[in-house]
């Protein structure tokens, strides 16, 4: 039999959906080879039909229709190798960007005005130690996506690193393409979030590392510092894990002035938020689609924008506004099972992660 240009045998496929599905009708809608099945469960049975269906040049689909589930068997075109050569040139130039970037905010006059002797030296150390732990924090981000997808075996792209503006913003941030559609909502979640824990997790490690280098100075002339800083435009809001580490590290009568790593620190826990945002664009569009009707994760959608324009982040709004105009949705190939409970009450722990890492730009009350 044959659909599209690929050429399969029916026995063989007939074959493998009965060794996982209890069948009980076979035909053809419009062209398709559909299977309607008994069970009413299907979530690891349609996984590992559709790893053994792919074995032999062909996908499955999954979805209710009339009170019944129905597969429906399509052409299955395998994705292209991944080419390194891109990636690894948007990489090196990323590297080169935030490079400069941390030198110059390490040449900042403020820290030659609280650490006696900062010179030269002092700063294109600071500036390699800034540009080292946000590369990790983005890379290793990037390959939790990356590793989560492995274990799904869904083929996805090397990340394609974003340079940014030296000065400015350094990065724009890295991507991983999702190069074949995802088996089920767990799958959906799971990609989508493991970017954020893993970036989190790195952030946070960065953030001990920004407080033990820190410069411990009164508040009178911290303060002093800080409205220089806001002067120049540096960060002055910070997340409320910033807070709750500081109380760890706690001096009385002082504050801590932190090196450029803290900046370091600071963008990856804005980035962490921002990616859990339930935009389709972004990290949460997955997380939040995966439990979401589609009209709901667009009422969540455009409620996430609402609040980045309150918050300050005009430029990334326009932005997502922008190319929501496209009105992509996501769908698993497995559209009937829901997803897992445990991974519904790990929306606790994600929404825990957005509100100590979210940093307003502007104030909301």
């Amino acid at each position: 039999m044959a659909v599209g240009s690929v050429s399969y045998d029916i026995d063989a496929v007939k074959s493998t959906v009965n060794r996982h599905f209890t069948v009980t009708d076979v035909f053809l809608d419009a062209g398709v080879l559909t299977f309607v099945v008994a069970e009413r469960e299907i979530k690891e049975r349609f996984k590992q039909c559709l790893y053994e269906l792919k074995e032999i040049g062909l996908i499955a689909t999954a979805r209710r229709d009339e009170g019944v589930v129905r597969l429906r068997v399509y052409p299955y075109v395998r994705p292209p190798r991944n080419n390194i050569k891109i990636p690894l040139l948007l990489g090196l130039v990323t590297v080169a960007t935030v490079s400069v970037d941390g030198f110059l905010r390490s040449s900042s006059p403020l820290y030659s005005m609280v650490l006696a002797g900062y010179g030269g030296a002092q700063a294109l150390l600071n500036g390699l130690i800034f540009a080292a732990t946000l590369m990790a924090i983005i890379f290793i981000h990037e390959m939790g996506h990356k590793l989560s997808a492995h274990i799904d075996r869904v083929a996805a792209s090397h990340p394609y690193f974003i340079p940014g503006f030296p000065g400015v913003i350094p990065t724009l941030g890295a991507v991983i393409f999702q190069k074949e559609p995802l088996a089920n909502r767990d799958d959906m979640f799971d990609i989508g979030i493991s970017g954020p824990i893993a970036g989190f997790a790195v952030a946070l490690v960065v953030t001990f590392i920004a407080f033990e280098t820190a410069v411990w100075i009164p508040p009178d002339r911290y303060a002093e510092l800080l409205q220089m800083a806001a002067r120049q435009g540096a960060v002055v809001e910070v997340p409320a894990i910033f807070i709750l580490i500081g109380q760890l590290y706690a001096r009385e009568g002082m504050v801590p002035f932190f090196m450029p790593v803290g900046f370091a620190a600071w963008l990856g826990m804005v980035v962490t938020a921002l990616n859990l945002m339930p935009i389709w664009q972004l990290d949460g569009g997955r997380i939040f689609r995966s439990f979401l009707t589609r009209r709901q994760h667009m009422i969540a959608s455009y409620l996430a924008l609402g609040v980045l324009v309150l918050s300050g982040y005009y430029f990334m709004a326009l932005l997502l506004i922008l190319m929501m105009g496209r009105n992509v949705d996501i769908v698993p190939l497995d559209d009937v099972s829901p997803l897992s409970r445990w991974r519904k009450v790990s929306l606790l722990g994600l929404a825990a992660i957005l509100v100590l890492s979210f940093v307003p730009q502007t104030r909301l009350f």
